[in-house]
């Protein structure tokens, strides 16, 4: 049976990082409309605090924001925060309720007066009595955390007052009536607060005793050290532990914030720390289908520019479809870094789509690209790509094939969270990758994690449609239908996987043991698998593809840009040199952040504020050397982005040689000139490597015969809008670079006129980055420190001399 899924929709994280402007706001809705989305994440993010959050000039431009908004018939959502993750309320729960803090109950080893209790381990951490030559002692201890207590009804309380509050009697009710969802980001249970642990800790908080007590008895305090080492009973109590985090945070954040939004009339939507697969939920959430009970919608963060596991997408669409209305919400694409493409992101779309994700929350749209907008997990999409006008050809096209019927799972797969807490011990978070749990120490747990991913990897290899669900979740929710179906929710399956490792009980427990049950334990795998059928050509279509030359006239001198290297002097000033041939006056300086001054070969330069940045228009330029001073108006991370604009080639006085990651590599220097450009050749090596702008060009060819449609197969860009003759203009990208004609072409003289669209990476970089264009980009990537994103094996500094560029080359042959 195939099902249609629900159509798409299309949100930004819109990153209000500068003053309010009601004019900037605005236009800033339109240009969001424009570009294909259908609503936007209100996101305080960086705020500078003019007006301040939350007062009432701050209110009055959210007021006109959300009335444009409703105007264009945008969605419009409200984030919680000022910044990232949810709970603080800008800092101002802890300024004004101080025992709101978090607190991690840490391993230390020396006694305080605040530990509970006290064990010893041997040298395979396992418990052993007081006195055992060669044992350690420990000691577990509350510890204060940068962070609120999310596992506390009463913290959570506090900011509902503080920012929720505020927003509902502080609008007008119009608007806050307007708000469709209230977004959350980021919860956990306290586990990767800062400071980290030494060795080992778990989630504490002050409502955590009770809870214990209820669980265990008195002799809680007795059951902690088997959350650290091996001891009879560990299994067991490790489970319960592990469950009642997840209850705890449900019941200290999550179910008070959702009767809050409910009683309001908003949507609550979101997503927790740590989603990838059930060994990085386990420390973070306990299990991410128990948290999405309580959400409108269940949410995750996927970001990075190329897929990776089916896991945490498909959990999201399997609960969307067993509990949910089929719709499910992704923050994605952030971090994909400036070299992102039209090709990475229908990629990207297409593959969280296929596993169920329905509503996309694009990472993130800057209100102001300064410098540490231009370093904050790029890209800026869609307003600061170079390909932003190709934006909603890719919307459109993703949307057209995810509405397609595809087939309905008749699988389920049962996770084994259970058998994952019964051999976790909490160490083993200090050594696993923080962002994405991409690397974890070789443990039984993420061992049996391995084996229950590579099974899922089988079930897909072998075409099988699945959903997936936990243990408690199949307990709580699963009914054994008289047919041999089950049903979990309102989805029905007629078979069931069920990981060795998982841990079931009551009657579920002798289907996980392979007795005898109408629900059978394996899943026959279909005698063959059917995939879509492949285009093929028509009979009259069998004669060989012909391959037309193509000779490029440039229709105007390109805008070209420079990006200058910047040389930090004292606090927030700055110098550059750039060297040029004799250039006419009016080019343009563009600085992205706001200066005190700046000086161009001594004399003050006359400086304005623009949409984006500080601007500056230059004198005629001398051939020689010139030098440029300047203080920024506040500090920024690593140095501040300057441009030379304007009509000119940039020449490297070095070879362009092949660099690694898809790009080209040069020592540089580089120097200004008025030199030509040759169209024919790669145009970032003929004069253009930082330029953003569409390069238009212009072509006339011969076709022997009618054509339906065109191909360009050594195109070198992000995007080519392509224009034939007189007919309406059309947007093609990678991987096929394929032009679908409207209507045939007849043999005879044909017109091309297209613009090609150099990749974003050029304009932005990171251009030092040693790995080339790196599809994984956090700010560090941007300023040189190697982090969780680079390769193991990375230097400490990962930044090189050397400039990298993306190669730009208009099409030499189209091809019917």
């Amino acid at each position: 049976m195939n099902t249609t899924p629900p159509a798409p929709r299309y949100y930004t994280f819109w990153s209000i990082n500068g003053p309010l402007q009601r004019d900037r706001l605005r236009r800033q809705l339109a240009d969001f409309k424009a570009a294909g989305l259908h609503g936007v994440v209100f996101h305080p993010r960086y705020y500078c605090g003019i007006p301040p959050y939350l007062s009432d000039e701050y209110l009055e431009h959210v007021t006109d924001t959300i009335r444009h908004a409703r105007e264009l018939g945008l969605r419009f959502w409200l984030y919680d925060e000022n910044g990232w993750p949810s709970g603080t309320g800008d800092g101002k729960v802890l300024a004004k309720y101080p025992d709101s803090g978090a607190i991690r109950l840490d391993l230390s080893r020396e006694r305080t007066p605040d530990a509970i209790g006290e064990f010893h381990t041997d040298a395979a951490n396992r418990l052993v009595p007081a006195g055992t030559p060669g044992a350690q002692a420990w000691y577990p201890t509350p510890r204060k955390l940068n962070y609120v207590d999310s596992l506390n009804p009463a913290v959570l309380d506090h900011f509902l007052e503080l920012i929720h509050e505020r927003y509902r009697t502080g609008l007008p009710a119009d608007c806050f009536d307007y708000i469709e969802a209230i977004f959350f980001d980021e919860p956990e249970s306290g586990m990767i607060k800062d400071p980290f642990p030494e060795t080992a800790g778990v989630p504490w908080s002050p409502v955590m005793p009770a809870r214990l007590q209820a669980l265990w008895g008195d002799a809680w305090r007795e059951k902690l050290p088997l959350l650290f080492a091996a001891g009879d009973g560990a299994a067991e109590a490790r489970i319960a532990f592990w469950e009642n985090v997840t209850d705890t945070l449900i019941a200290g954040f999550f179910a008070p914030y959702q009767t809050w939004c409910e009683k309001h009339g908003k949507q609550f939507i979101g997503h927790v720390k740590g989603e990838e697969h059930p060994l990085f939920q386990l420390p973070m959430v306990g299990s991410c289908h128990r948290i999405f009970r309580h959400l409108s919608m269940p949410g995750i963060d996927a970001l990075e520019r190329f897929p990776s596991l089916d896991y945490f997408p498909r959990q999201a669409g399997s609960f969307a479809r067993q509990f949910g209305a089929g719709r499910a919400m992704v923050e994605c694409f952030g971090g994909s870094g400036w070299g992102a493409s039209p090709e990475d992101l229908e990629r990207y779309l297409l593959w969280l789509g296929r596993n169920g994700l329905t509503d996309f929350v694009f990472h993130l749209s800057q209100y102001r690209l300064d410098t540490p907008a231009i370093t904050d997990w790029p890209p800026s999409e869609p307003l600061h790509l170079s390909w932003k006008d190709a934006f909603p050809a890719v919307l459109d096209r993703v949307s057209r094939e995810l509405t397609a019927p595809r087939p309905a799972a008749d699988t389920l797969v049962v996770a084994p969270y259970r058998g994952l807490m019964a051999v976790y011990e909490p160490w083993e978070l200090m050594q696993t990758n923080m962002h994405n749990a991409a690397t974890a120490p070789d443990t039984p747990a993420t061992r049996a994690n391995n084996a229950f991913l590579a099974t899922l990897e089988q079930l897909k290899a072998d075409g099988i449609a699945f959903d997936l669900t936990d243990e408690r979740t199949l307990e709580s929710d699963g009914t054994r239908l008289p047919d041999g179906r089950l049903r979990l929710g309102q989805a029905e399956y007629t078979h069931v996987v069920i990981d060795p490792a998982a841990i079931l009980k009551g009657q579920w427990r002798e289907v996980a043991r392979g007795a005898a049950s109408e629900v059978g334990r394996a899943v026959p795998r279909p005698p063959s698998v059917t995939t879509a059928p492949t285009q093929t050509r028509r009979a009259e279509d069998s004669a060989p593809y012909p391959s037309i030359p193509l000779a490029w006239q440039l229709t105007a001198i390109p805008d070209n840009a420079w990006l200058l290297t910047v040389i930090r002097t004292a606090e927030c000033t700055f110098t550059a040199t750039l060297a040029s041939g004799a250039l006419p006056a009016g080019l343009t300086l563009h600085f992205a952040d706001d200066l005190i001054y700046a000086t161009f070969d001594v004399a003050p330069l006359v400086t304005a504020p623009g949409y984006d940045g500080t601007f500056a228009t230059l004198p005629a330029l001398t051939a020689g050397e010139h030098s440029l001073t300047f203080k920024t108006a506040r500090e920024v991370p690593g140095t501040p982005f300057v441009w030379l604009k304007g009509p000119f080639t940039l020449r490297s006085q070095t070879p362009y040689t092949p660099g690694p990651t898809g790009t080209i590599k040069t020592d540089g220097p580089f120097i200004a000139d008025a030199v030509a450009i040759d169209p024919t050749g790669e145009l970032v090596a003929a004069g253009l490597p930082f330029a953003q702008t569409a390069i238009e060009a212009t072509a006339t060819f011969r076709c022997d015969q009618a054509l339906r449609s065109l191909t360009f197969p050594d195109t070198r860009a992000d995007a080519l809008q392509v224009q034939v003759d007189d007919t309406p203009p059309q947007w093609i990208w990678g991987p096929d670079w394929r032009l679908e004609l409207t209507q045939p072409l007849s043999a005879g003289e044909h017109r091309l006129r297209v613009g090609l669209v150099p990749s974003t990476f050029n304009h932005f970089g990171p251009h030092h980055y040693y790995n080339g264009d790196w599809p994984v980009v956090s700010p560090d990537q941007v300023t040189g420190r190697k982090n969780f994103a680079d390769l193991p094996d990375a230097p400490d500094a990962t930044h090189v001399p050397q400039w990298h560029f993306k190669p730009v080359q208009l099409p030499t042959v189209a091809q019917a």
